[in-house]
């Protein structure tokens, strides 16, 4: 891939990441960052996924939440590069790897908050049911997104 489309997709993060932003009881917030996280591993392959995932959504942080910045550039990484990880020319990879990719995001906020200074256990728990939302947003709407760029594409 490109460096210039893994840097427009890192910027299309970041924009989905600020652009919808409701703030949470846990001090985090909900955002649509991830529908790209996972359109652009899909679409780029594991590398793209990472750094746009992981890079964009840290530098939304920094706009706002810096405080998640480091969780988020690690998990963020880690969901775009596992999504990434498809091959689209096999259908059931396309759902199958996103789904691991949210799960994983799922479990590595919820650590990466109880594990982190100054935010802890109740942090953890009351970000939970939004993180669960945003991954199924995020996933619904990153393979609705890829199946229709495929479409159009193709024709």
């Amino acid at each position: 891939m490109k460096w210039y489309l893994i840097v427009g997709l890192t910027v299309m993060v970041m924009i989905a990441t600020v652009l919808v932003r409701i703030p949470v009881p846990g001090g985090g917030y909900f955002n649509l960052g991830d529908v790209v996280i996972i359109f652009s591993g899909l679409f780029g392959g594991w590398k793209a996924g990472l750094i746009a995932g992981g890079i964009g959504s840290a530098l939304a942080d920094l706009i706002g939440f810096p405080v998640f910045a480091p969780i988020t550039l690690i998990v963020k990484g880690l969901e775009g590069l596992i999504a990434g990880l498809a091959k689209p020319a096999i259908k059931w990879q396309i759902y199958f790897f996103p789904a691991i990719a949210v799960i994983i995001m799922i479990a590595g906020y919820f650590l990466g908050c109880w594990l982190f200074p100054n935010l802890g256990l109740a942090v953890a728990i009351a970000d939970l049911p939004v993180n669960i939302i945003q991954a199924v947003a995020g996933y619904i709407g990153g393979i609705a997104l890829h199946l229709a760029y495929t479409k159009i594409s193709s024709t």
